[in-house]
């Protein structure tokens, strides 16, 4: 009787689905990073990837879906990164505007792909929800452990300041504001309500 190769395991199937979703999102990262937000075209990121398009469709419905599995994914590694080498400061404050600091310098340096991020952030297509609920709950644990264990109402701090970073960003990508104005309304809004 000849040996049958064992068949693969769900999770050798579940890995590749993995690895390829993540080829995926890497690739309409660096068109968006290289072109903007226009340049992130479907058959693009599928020749990028090396997948078919029909396959980008089964994990993403849309670009915005797809820059905003982006944004997530690197909210996400920016809050491991910022946990694992903590704010510096006495007060809560100031590791908080630390943190929210080394973040912004982060998005700062990156200005095409932030701007493609951020018109992905504004659709109001509710398919794109989950993708946002998901950078939001990313960047309030990001302030919650920046803040650390206090008395100060951590989540309200986080919820506001979530959403000065929002506009500050926004207005720095529209060209309203120069660089660096994400670091120092950051830093503003972290003192009027923290110190």
């Amino acid at each position: 009787m000849a040996a049958t190769a064992p068949s693969p395991s769900p999770s050798t199937g579940a890995e590749r689905k993995a690895a390829r979703r993540i080829r995926i999102v890497e690739a309409a990262m660096k068109l968006a990073a290289e072109g903007g937000y226009e340049a992130v075209q479907m058959r693009a990121v599928a020749e990028r990837a090396d997948v078919s398009l029909g396959t980008i469709y089964r994990y993403f419905k849309s670009k915005d879906d797809l820059l905003l599995a982006g944004l997530s994914g690197w909210v996400h590694l920016l809050r491991r990164q910022l946990q694992s080498e903590p704010g510096e400061g006495d007060s809560p404050g100031d590791r908080l505007a630390g943190v929210l600091g080394r973040a912004a310098r982060a998005a700062e340096g990156a200005p095409i792909l932030m701007s493609a991020l951020v018109t992905a952030l504004s659709t109001t297509d509710p398919g794109a929800s989950s993708y946002k609920v998901q950078v939001d709950s990313e960047v309030q644990a990001m302030m919650v452990t920046a803040l650390g264990d206090t008395d100060i109402d951590a989540e309200g701090v986080a919820r506001v300041v979530g959403h000065v970073w929002l506009s500050a960003i926004s207005r720095w990508v529209g060209g309203l504001a120069p660089a660096g104005s994400v670091e120092a309304e950051l830093r503003h809004a972290v003192s009027m309500l923290v110190d």
